[in-house]
């Protein structure tokens, strides 16, 4: 897990690409410059993920970044995500 605080540890990325899509991904970046990296000129900006309730926190981003019926990933796509072994999502 990477670390952003004094006592936060990143245990997902939410990940928004300028193509509209988004990614939900486990994998460890040191930086949001490895994020960048990894999705070239298709990366807008992310959120990481730290809390408890990981789906609570993804659910709440998107209601925040994303107009009802926009959002990439539903609460049981994302419940699912959290609850299994897959390393990204992405919708």
């Amino acid at each position: 897990m990477a670390m952003i605080g004094a006592d936060e540890f990143v245990k997902a990325w939410l990940i928004y690409l300028k193509d509209g899509r988004a990614v939900l991904s486990r994998r460890h970046y040191e930086s949001w410059w490895e994020i960048q990296d990894e999705f070239g000129d298709l990366f807008r900006s992310n959120r990481a993920i730290t809390d408890a309730d990981c789906a609570a926190q993804v659910l709440r981003y998107m209601a925040a970044d994303f107009a009802e019926g926009c959002r990439p990933f539903d609460r049981p796509a994302i419940e699912a995500f959290f609850a299994g072994s897959e390393e990204r999502i992405e919708g």
